[in-house]
């Protein structure tokens, strides 16, 4: 597609496209992919590229309708999912700013309406370093009363047999009917990413607490890893890995648990209050390594 952006560095190539704000894959120079590969389509969908961005909520907002401030705010479901998801701004087209060989900056006004009180600016920028992609994302509430905001990204990463993951969290969620989060607990153990580990073989759709902010994830097959550092705004991530698809899984860090509009009236979760004007923002490196060298 042409419209796509092209940045490279000596080790790195990524595609970015305005639809969606998106990143459409990313691999080496060799062409190893350190994101999942885009598969062509008929149609351009953004749930088929690499990442997108989550703004201004991430995951799902239960009934569509949440209470805040002495109101009663509804959503309208927003994809083929019958609850509104991930917000808006994956399903926008996003303005190219500054652009050169190897960074984008691009931007994106969302004005509220019947499907959400939601109005907002939204800047992201793609610059590779080396063998480091690093990402910024902000959101400057534009509305006339002040909402609680949320941010994050939606990786794909290639999965192989031998794939492992690491990013020590506190707790996490188990899941209920609607893939809407159920009870707090302490990590199982076939999730308990303290240290590497394989993905377990079965569906996973959870969110956990409590993370530092780094994870590394290694495909040993391919002699290749990518170590993740999120600043402190993303102190939780969705771990999806579906298990009619085991090509592929999501590592999303956000600010905010799962379906925190449902309960910001009482507890934010994570989300911050932005009054008009206000903005909220956070940043995302993705350092590609060579697995082999990293082991001896």
């Amino acid at each position: 597609m042409s419209a796509w952006i092209s940045l490279a560095s000596d080790p790195l190539n990524v595609r970015i496209s305005p639809r969606g704000g998106a990143i459409v894959d990313g691999h080496t120079a060799n062409g190893v992919p350190f994101l999942r590969p885009y598969k062509s389509q008929a149609e351009f969908g953004v749930a088929d590229c690499a990442c997108f961005p989550l703004m201004p909520i991430g995951n799902r907002v239960e009934d569509n309708a949440f209470s805040f401030g002495g109101r009663m705010v509804t959503l309208s479901p927003n994809a083929a999912d019958p609850l509104y998801i991930h917000g808006d701004g994956w399903l926008g087209t996003w303005e190219i700013g500054e652009h050169c060989a190897d960074y984008v900056g691009l931007s994106f006004d969302k004005r509220a309406d019947t499907a959400s009180p939601y109005a907002y600016h939204a800047r992201q920028s793609f610059q590779l370093a080396g063998a480091r992609l690093e990402l910024h994302l902000s959101v400057e509430n534009t509305g006339t009363f002040a909402l609680p905001f949320g941010l994050g990204f939606h990786p794909f990463f290639p999965r192989t047999p031998l794939t492992t993951l690491s990013a020590p969290a506190q707790a996490w969620w188990t899941e209920r009917d609607g893939h809407l989060p159920a009870n707090r607990n302490a990590i199982a153990e076939d999730v308990d990413f303290s240290t590497a580990r394989l993905l377990p073989d079965r569906w996973l759709n959870n969110g956990f607490e409590g993370w530092n902010g780094v994870a590394r994830i290694v495909w040993p097959e391919r002699r290749l890893g990518v170590k993740i550092e999120a600043d402190t705004a993303f102190g939780r991530y969705m771990l999806y890995a579906p298990d009619s698809d085991k090509s592929f899984f999501c590592f999303e860090p956000m600010s905010h648990t799962p379906n925190a509009l449902k309960h910001c009236g009482t507890d934010l979760m994570g989300l911050k209050v932005l009054a008009p004007g206000e903005t909220l923002g956070a940043d995302l490196a993705m350092t590609v390594f060579d697995w082999s060298a990293s082991n001896g």
